[in-house]
C-alpha cells in the first residue's frame, strides 16, 4: 500500500471515529436532556402537589410515599439510562472498529482490482500490438503478391501481346509495302518507322 492511500484510509477511519464520538455525544446530550426533562417534571409535579398536600392532610403521605417511588424510578431510569450509554458506546466502538476494518478490506480488495484491471489491460494491449504486427505482415504479404502477380501478367501476357502487336503491324506494313498502290517516298517511310519505335 502506497503513502498516498494509506493517508486516504487513516483520513477515513479518523472520519468514522469522528462521527462515532458525534454520536455518542449527541446521544448523551439527548439522554442528558431527557433526564432534564424528567427532573423538571418531577420538580413541576412537586410544586403542583405540594399546594394540594397542604389542603389535602391526609393524602400528604401517600403522595410522600409516591414521590419515593419517582425517585427510586428517576434513579433507576437514570441507572439504566447510564448503562445504556455505556452499551452504546462499546457498541459504537466496536462498530468504529469493524468499519475500520472493512475499510481496509476494502481498500485491499480495490487494489487487487486495480492491479487485476491494470494486468488486464496489459495483457489486452500486447495481444493487440500482436495482432496490429500480424495484420501489418499480412498486408506487407498481400502487396507483395499482388505486385509479383502484376509482374507475372506483365510478363506472360501484356509482354507477348505487344510481341504479337508488333508483330501485326510489322506483316501490315509488310504487306501496304509490297501490295501498297500509294507507296510513301523514302523519307516518310523512315519516319513512320521512328514513330512506331
Amino acid at each position: 500500500m502506497d503513502q498516498q492511500t494509506f493517508y486516504i484510509v487513516i483520513t477515513i477511519a479518523a472520519g468514522v471515529i469522528t462521527l462515532s464520538f458525534l454520536i455518542q455525544s449527541v446521544m448523551l446530550v439527548n439522554i442528558s436532556s431527557a433526564m432534564k426533562k424528567l427532573r423538571r417534571v418531577a420538580t413541576d409535579l412537586e410544586t403542583k402537589v405540594e399546594p394540594v398536600v397542604n389542603k389535602i392532610g391526609p393524602l400528604i403521605d401517600q403522595v410522600q410515599g409516591t414521590m419515593a417511588t419517582i425517585k427510586t424510578t428517576v434513579d433507576k431510569v437514570s441507572v439504566q439510562a447510564k448503562e445504556t450509554f455505556d452499551k452504546v458506546s462499546i457498541e459504537t466502538r466496536a462498530v468504529a472498529a469493524a468499519v475500520s476494518a472493512s475499510s481496509h478490506e476494502i481498500t485491499g480488495l480495490a487494489l487487487r482490482q486495480a492491479e487485476q484491471f491494470s494486468a488486464t489491460l496489459d495483457q489486452t494491449n500486447s495481444a493487440l500490438q500482436r495482432q496490429v504486427g500480424d495484420i501489418d505482415r499480412l498486408l506487407v504479404r498481400t502487396q507483395k503478391r499482388i505486385e509479383d502477380t502484376t509482374i507475372e501478367v506483365q510478363a506472360t501476357i501484356l509482354d507477348p501481346i505487344r510481341e504479337v502487336s508488333a508483330l501485326l503491324i510489322g506483316v501490315r506494313r509488310l504487306i501496304e509495302s509490297l501490295f501498297g498502290r500509294d507507296r510513301k517516298p523514302i523519307d516518310q517511310a523512315y519516319q513512320d518507322e521512328e514513330m512506331f519505335i
